[in-house]
Formats: structure tokens, C-alpha cells, sequence
């Protein structure tokens, strides 16, 4: 009564710390989850609208570039050479700058406009310091902004630009009338990184694959560099862990540059207002966990060890150990039961050694049944043989015979016991093998049994149906001289017997159909050869050895019987 109130005590202890410890961890872990989703999300949507920002502005210096390209003063001064007769070329010069002055203006980044006259090999713009990079022309002119590193003349941080041509001149630049030319460094987006970062932590910089990291002013070096490669393509966020700390990070791709504009700032600043609750989840955890451990190490003493001990023997008695008993100590519920466990074991241990006798008599009346459909399967061919050749006078013939099949079938009608050795089997098989040559006349076999297996125990008349059926099933099916191979060898526990022969052989599905017949587990017309030595190899050696049939090398079938010989040991030991 005692500990049926324990039990039921610690199954409800169990049950109110798993649901403290759940509703702990859910709570905690569903606090940080949205804050984080928020903060990422947030900090993600400011920088999207900076990257718009950014964008705006430089796709309206594009905007400026396109619209001086189909001006028409532009125009005419792309055609000065062969408009000079219709139109005053320094007036339209005069024009151009003032247009190009105008564009530059309207801006509120600071930018540089020039056109390069490409046949005039002139350079305009409101910046006469400005000169046109005639390498350019060797190459195709880039699709979209290009990055130019700081050419060391007070530029820290590099210039973007952007250069037109005619639509039919982009990959040939050298043969345009005229090329355009906008940049604007990138100074301008740094101020607007400090107009942002003022109202946000962390830092700001820009990150491309190729030309790697564009750094601020403020922007941490040595931090940044950690912090890539970072996707090129996409926008998203990520929380990196760098030595103790863990970052958020946040990149959005540019449409107009292919750069991305990435900001970090340090997850634990950030996560500030809950640590709090971290600990205190931390701190209830433990001392829940400490309960927990004491209730496991109180409900193992009390119900797992029992239990354990029950399943032991149990487990030893499934291995055979049918004397094993529980040895009684405690006072519990329990106890009766190792005891009811004890009476069982003994009960079943005597009634296993009854039923084992019985089973010995009737698997060894078994054996000999199937033996008995072996023994007579040639001997009426043998007498007609005998009377063929005594009509003839060839005594020599019928003497042979006689004296082999004599020997054959004393052999065979020894019924006292079922097991023989191998070197017995074998003289029965010589003689079986003569007395067929003596009837076929076109019959070689070979016999190549190692020393120190000649005294293994195996079922008698276990190997002659396999030389019988390659005869008859193989070698009479074949026209020419008949070849039979009988091997033996052990691998570990293994005793592998081999018949092998050159005759007529099977297909791979024949060769299916008839492992498939010899595996069934009865037959009504009392089975084939092959399925009677099945069923011995089963009877006496267990589950594990079987019979296997495979093409030969010499034409045939190969017939192998695998013996797992321990099976033999254990089966004499029937109570451990």
C-alpha cells in the first residue's frame, strides 16, 4: 500500500516539474523568437529604405546621362564634323557646357558629367581638370556603374560611373561619335551611412564579391572582414557568432550599383531587456532539474532495478539458462512477483527438458524417413544392368557391380545411427560413382577433401543425392565426357561441401524455380533429392545452414552445402 502511494507521488512530482520546465522554456524561447523577428524585420526594413534611398538618387543621375544623350544640341555636337556648315560649332560647344553645367547642378550629390567627342578626341565638361580615359575605347563599354578604386589624389573611398554610348556602338566604344560619361564618389553614400547610423547602432558599409569591402569613416575593420562573404543576391538577415559575441546582420542588395549595404550591430545590446528573464529561467531550471535528478535516482532503486533484474533473467532464460532464479531481497510488490517468476522457471525448466526428449525421437524418426526416400532410387537400373551384360557373358561387368553395389547398400541399410564421418561418405561415394561409370562408361570425377576434415560428423547419405542429381539431371543431358568435382573446406564455424559438375546447367530463372522448390517447407509427393538433403541440413543443423545452387565455371551447376556446425554443440545443451 506503502508503495503503491510512492509511486503514484513521484508520478505526479514527475509530472508538475516536466510541465514547469516546458512552460519555461516556451515561454522563454517564444519571447526571444519574436523579439528577435521583430528586430531583425525592423532592421531590415530600415535598410531597404536607406538602399531605396541610394538608388533613387543614382538611378537620377542615370536619368540625367540619358537625357543629355538625346538632347538634341548633344546631339548636334556628336555631328559637329558634318553638320560644321549649318550649325556654329562654338556657339553648340558653349551650349553643351551649359547643359552639362545645369545637369551636374540638379543633383544633390556631387557629381562629374563629361562628353569625349571620340573623332574630335575633345573632352567637355563644366570641370575643364577633367580629362576622358581613352583606354576605354579598346574594350566594350560596362553595363551599368562601374567601381573605380581612389586614384590616391585625396580620393579615400573610390568613385562609381557610368558611361553611354550609341546603342550599336557598345561592345565597339572606339568607333562611337560620341561617349558620356556621370560619376560621383562614394563619399556621398558615406554621408548618408552617418545619417543613418545616428539614429541606429552598429556600423555601415558597402560589400561586393569582387572588389570586397568599401569602409566608412566609423566602420570597424577587422570586424567587417568577419563578416563576409556575405550573399550578393539576395536581401536578409543573420545572426553571426564571433569569438563571444553575437551579431545581427543585415545586407540588402542595390538594384543600380550590385553591391550590397550591410549593417551589423551587437545581438546582446539589443537583447538587453530580456536577459533578465534568461537568467531567472536559467536559475529555475536548475533547481527543477536537481528535483528531477533526485526523483529518477529514488524511482531507479525503487521500480527500474527490479524491473531490470526481471528482464535479466528473462533474457536468460530466452538464451536457454532454464535453472535461473531471482534471488529475493526486498519487501515490495516485487517481491511476489520474482517469487511467482522463481515457480514459473521452475515449472517451465521441467516441462522444456520433458518436450526436448520427445523432440530429439521424433526429429531422428524424421531423419530417418527422409533417409529411407533416398536409398532406392537407382537400384532397379543397377539390376537391369547386371542382367544385360550377364546375357551377354561379360562377367568381369556384372562381378564389378555386384561387389559395388553390395557395398553401397550395406551401407546405406545401417540404420543405427544417422550421423557418419566424411571419409565414410566418401567411400560410399566411390563406390556409387563406379558403379555409375560402370553403366554410363564416359564419367570422370575428382575427390579433393582435406586430412583434417575426413572426421567431421554429418547425416549419412548427405552428399550422394547431389553427385546423383548432377548425373542425372546434368551429365546424361550432355553429349561427350561427363566431369564431377567433390571439394570440401571450414571457414570459422562453417563447413562448406561443394559437388560440381559440367553438364547441361540451368538458366538464372531455372536456377530460381528450383532453389525456390527446394525451400518449401513440405511436399506432398515427398519431395526431390535436393529438398530431402534441405530439410536434413535443417533437421540437424539448424535454421542457418542451408543448400546453394550457382552456375559453374564448368558448364554445370555448382551444388554447395553450408553446415553451421555449432548449431550441433548448442543442441546438446538444452538447459544451459
Amino acid at each position: 500500500m506503502r508503495a503503491n502511494l510512492f509511486v503514484k507521488m513521484v508520478a505526479i512530482l514527475f509530472t508538475l516539474i516536466t510541465i514547469t520546465l516546458a512552460l519555461y522554456g516556451i515561454s522563454y524561447r517564444k519571447d526571444v523568437q519574436v523579439i528577435t523577428h521583430q528586430i531583425e524585420t525592423t532592421d531590415l526594413n530600415h535598410l531597404e529604405f536607406l538602399t531605396s534611398q541610394i538608388d533613387s538618387n543614382i538611378n537620377q543621375l542615370a536619368g540625367s546621362l540619358y537625357a543629355l544623350q538625346r538632347d538634341p544640341t548633344i546631339r548636334d555636337y556628336g555631328q559637329i564634323q558634318q553638320l560644321g556648315h549649318l550649325i556654329e560649332p562654338n556657339q553648340t560647344i558653349l551650349t553643351v557646357l551649359e547643359k552639362l553645367s545645369l545637369q551636374a547642378g540638379s543633383s544633390s550629390w556631387e557629381n562629374q558629367l563629361l562628353l569625349y567627342h571620340v573623332q574630335r578626341g575633345e573632352t567637355l565638361s563644366p570641370d575643364s581638370s577633367l580629362a576622358f580615359d581613352t583606354g576605354l575605347l579598346a574594350r566594350p563599354l560596362p553595363a551599368g556603374w562601374e567601381y573605380q578604386p581612389p586614384s590616391g589624389s585625396g580620393d579615400s573611398t573610390g568613385r562609381f560611373r557610368l558611361l553611354l554610348s550609341e546603342a550599336n556602338r557598345i561592345t565597339s566604344p572606339g568607333q562611337a561619335r560620341m561617349i558620356a560619361e556621370i560619376s560621383f564618389p562614394a563619399a556621398n553614400m558615406e554621408k548618408m551611412f552617418e545619417a543613418y547610423q545616428a539614429e541606429n547602432s552598429g556600423d555601415i558599409f558597402l560589400y561586393h564579391r569582387d572588389h570586397g569591402i568599401l569602409y566608412t569613416r566609423h566602420t570597424d575593420q577587422e570586424l567587417a572582414d568577419h563578416l563576409v562573404p556575405l550573399p550578393d543576391t539576395q536581401a536578409g538577415t543573420a545572426v553571426v557568432q564571433l569569438a563571444d559575441e553575437s551579431y545581427l546582420v543585415s545586407a540588402v542588395p542595390s538594384a543600380t550599383l550590385g553591391w550590397m549595404v550591410v549593417h551589423y550591430s551587437p545581438l546582446e545590446q539589443i537583447l538587453q531587456p530580456i536577459q533578465s528573464s534568461k537568467y531567472s529561467f536559467t536559475v529555475a531550471t536548475g533547481v527543477l532539474l536537481a528535483m528531477s535528478l533526485l526523483v529518477s535516482l529514488i524511482m531507479y532503486r525503487q521500480i527500474q532495478r527490479p524491473i531490470s533484474l526481471l528482464l535479466r533473467s528473462l533474457n536468460r532464460m530466452k538464451d536457454g539458462r532454464w535453472s535461473t532464479r531471482i534471488q529475493v531481497k526486498s519487501n515490495n510488490e516485487f517481491t511476489q512477483l520474482h517469487q511467482e517468476f522463481n515457480d514459473m522457471a521452475a515449472e517451465l525448466q521441467a516441462l522444456i527438458e520433458q518436450v526436448y526428449l520427445e523432440q530429439l525421437r521424433t526429429k531422428d524418426a524424421h531423419l530417418k524417413q527422409l533417409q529411407s526416400q533416398i536409398n532406392p532410387h537407382f537400384l532397379y537400373n543397377c539390376l537391369f544392368f547386371m542382367k544385360s551384360k550377364a546375357s551377354i557373358g561379360d562377367t568381369e561387368s556384372v562381378e564389378a557391380m555386384a561387389l559395388n553395389l553390395g557395398e553401397y547398400y550395406r551401407y546405406i541399410t545401417k540404420m543405427d545411427h544417422s550421423m557418419t564421418t566424411i571419409s565414410e561418405e566418401i567411400k560410399l561415394l566411390e563406390n556409387y560413382l563406379a558403379i555409375q561409370n560402370l553403366r554410363k562408361q564416359r564419367l570422370q570425377y575428382k575427390i579433393e577433401i582435406p586430412d583434417e576434415l575426413m572426421n567431421e560428423q554429418i547425416p549419412r547419405l548427405l552428399i550422394q543425392p547431389l553427385v546423383e542429381n548432377s548425373i542425372i539431371h546434368g551429365i546424361e543431358r550432355k553429349i561427350g565426357l561427363g566431369f564431377i568435382a567433390i571439394t570440401a573446406s571450414r571457414s570459422d564455424m562453417e563447413l562448406l561441401i561443394s559437388v560440381e559438375d559440367n553438364g547441361a546447367g540451368m538458366s538464372p530463372d531455372q536456377i530460381t524455380g528450383l532453389w525456390q522448390q527446394i525451400h518449401e517447407p513440405e511436399r506432398a509427393d515427398g519431395g526431390c533429392g535436393l529438398w530431402n538433403v534441405q530439410q536434413r541440413l535443417k533437421h540437424q543443423f539448424g535454421e542457418a545452414s542451408t543448400l546453394l545452387i550457382t552456375a559453374s565455371e564448368q558448364g554445370g551447376l555448382q551444388v554447395t552445402l553450408h553446415i553451421q556446425k555449432k548449431e550441433e554443440h548448442d543442441a546438446s545443451n538444452p538447459a544451459g
